[in-house]
């Protein structure tokens, strides 16, 4: 979601945006309308940040209205243009023609691998609902679980039918000597003991049960995908390991991304 840039029609409440010159001479005006702007400096460690979302935010507008051909070189000259400044020269890097993205490195010259990929790309947020229109949070754990070095999993219930929604994913997983961890809870006795029991025999996975349900109620449900790549991802949400949960219920889980949201 970008910023509001438009004051033609104000409205009351927070901001937090960054003034630009065309912005300031807005607020100039509304000053003269009665309207009072309450302005402050960005903090010096935020400073590259908010700028960086001000760049990044214009030259996305100014990319998407350039013809598909012109934008690599559009981009280069931008990224030219800033190798000029005092100490920039070494972290400036031209895009190659294109462009394109490396999308896996292997070792093994066979078809198929690192085919299967999660519907959001590793370097995206997502919002994932079991929409009927998008894909299920089943859909995209057995996809990260596909590529994943390391699988961490926080989950107030663990049920049988939702272990068996991605049981050949994680047995793929394990095959490849993936390390799973596991912390649940017995909070109103949810959890099956014969699917952590098939996690620990079939899986190998670390599982820790929290057995204190009158002070802590551990209700938090989470996912967190390490890769040896950098190219971390996690799901923080609403979903326990249940069949509804993870292909038809109304949920509300959050895809994070280590590229996008570090």
């Amino acid at each position: 979601m970008s910023e509001p840039t438009d004051l033609s029609q104000p409205v009351a409440g927070l901001y937090e945006q960054l003034i630009t010159l065309r912005f300031e001479q807005q607020l100039r005006e509304l000053d003269g309308q009665g309207w009072r702007p309450i302005s402050d400096a960005v903090g010096d460690e935020s400073v590259p940040h908010v700028l960086a979302r001000h760049v990044a935010g214009t030259v996305k507008r100014v990319l998407q209205g350039l013809p598909t051909e012109e934008r690599v070189h559009a981009a280069n000259h931008i990224l030219e243009s800033i190798s000029t400044l005092d100490g920039a020269r070494e972290w400036v890097d031209l895009v190659a023609t294109g462009p394109r993205q490396l999308l896996a490195l292997t070792r093994q010259e066979a078809p198929g691998v690192f085919a299967v990929r999660p519907a959001t790309p590793l370097s995206d947020t997502a919002l994932i609902t079991n929409s009927p229109d998008d894909p299920s949070l089943g859909f995209e754990l057995r996809a990260e679980l596909a590529t994943a070095d390391r699988v961490d999993l926080l989950c107030a219930f663990v049920k049988w039918h939702g272990l068996r929604i991605i049981e050949q994913s994680l047995r793929a997983a394990h095959e490849r000597s993936v390390p799973i961890r596991v912390i649940t809870t017995t909070y109103i006795g949810a959890t099956e003991r014969r699917a952590l029991d098939r996690l620990v025999r079939e899986f190998n996975a670390e599982v820790k049960v929290n057995y204190e349900t009158r002070t802590t109620r551990l209700h938090a449900k989470a996912w967190l995908f390490r890769r040896n790549s950098g190219y971390d991802t996690a799901y923080v949400g609403s979903s326990n390991l249940s069949k509804a949960a993870l292909l038809d219920g109304l949920e509300w889980n959050v895809r994070l991304s280590s590229i996008a949201t570090p």
